[in-house]
């Protein structure tokens, strides 16, 4: 048999997804799970052999993208895409949807490959856990500052969610940039894009006491070199950071569907060594670590939606 009898998602799932209660779960981001088809199989036998022989085929032949110190291009002429087809669309948010995000292929979910009933079960799924991340850690804050806002994808629904607070995407390439200075003169939001170097952090960078920053798949291109970032953070003293990001460190070795993930993200050059850092940072005591959660679901090369949320000390909390 190449796959199991069909299972769903239930509410509780999600909630043990997020690292929450049931009761935590807003009401918008239950009706949005309500709207979905959470249905699912586990792949097994010759199906799961053969996803796995592909990896690990596509790592020996070094196919996937590897993270360059410096190089743009890839960001360029991504982003470009993005703008050209928000652009097309007639300012349609939609069209902002990153194309990481792809549709019909199997996914990880719970340690494992499966493969979902419905071509868009990961979109839907992280729109789910976006509302969810949004209502629950930026409610309270004047400002949010996207590092890494690539398509401008989460500054729409930042702005969209919370329209008084001012909404900043930050990214290295000009594309990233004017994608959220149309959002502002498209529909009127308060967001403002601005250039953003990861490697060399623009210290002249206004960050007001009340702020929240996030990152979410952004970090993740840093490789060793993210230490710079870092530091910013903590001389900025944002209110709270919120990243979602694949975390290698909390991979299971001895996991065949681990390991694969291990090898992938060690063949791009991922980012690595953060969470280390920040609990040394925490054990001196200039951060305060909120949240360590691992995904436990990601896409078909490794769990992209792991979570990291701490503060510097001495930030504004109330």
């Amino acid at each position: 048999m190449a796959v199991t009898a069909s299972k769903c998602l239930s509410l509780a799932d999600f909630a043990t997804l997020f690292g929450c209660t049931q009761q935590d779960l807003p009401e918008t981001t239950r009706a949005l799970i309500e709207a979905g088809d959470w249905r699912y199989e586990m792949m097994t036998g010759a199906a799961r052999d053969r996803v796995v022989v592909d990896l690990l085929k596509r790592i020996d032949r070094r196919e996937f993208s590897i993270v360059k110190f410096g190089d743009r291009s890839r960001w360029l002429r991504g982003w470009d895409e993005s703008l050209n087809d928000y652009v097309a669309a007639g300012g349609d948010v939609t069209a902002l949807v990153p194309r990481y995000i792809r549709p019909g292929v199997p996914m990880r979910l719970f340690g494992d490959f499966v493969m979902p009933a419905s071509a868009d079960f990961e979109l839907r799924w992280y729109q789910v856990f976006r509302d969810w991340l949004l209502r629950s850690y930026f409610g309270n804050v004047s400002h949010i500052f996207e590092f890494g806002s690539g398509s401008g994808f989460n500054v729409a629904e930042l702005a969209r969610l919370y329209p008084k607070a001012e909404i900043i995407g930050l990214d290295w390439v000009e594309p990233s940039v004017e994608i959220v200075e149309r959002l502002r003169a498209d529909h009127g939001l308060r967001t403002k894009g601005r250039l953003f170097d990861f490697f060399e952090p623009d210290r002249q960078l206004d960050m007001p006491p009340n702020s929240a920053v996030l990152t979410i798949g952004a970090l993740e291109q840093t490789g060793e070199r993210n230490q710079a970032f870092l530091d910013f953070l903590i001389a900025k003293r944002p209110r709270l950071c919120v990243h979602v990001e694949p975390i290698v460190d909390w991979y299971d070795p001895e996991s065949l569907v681990d390991h694969l993930a291990i090898r992938i993200h060690e063949a791009r050059n991922f980012w690595h060594g953060w969470p280390r850092r920040l609990q040394a940072l925490a054990a001196e005591g200039r951060v305060e670590i909120v949240k360590m959660k691992r995904a436990f679901v990601g896409s078909l090369l490794l769990e992209g939606y792991s979570q990291l949320i701490w503060r510097p000390i001495g930030s504004e909390v109330t």
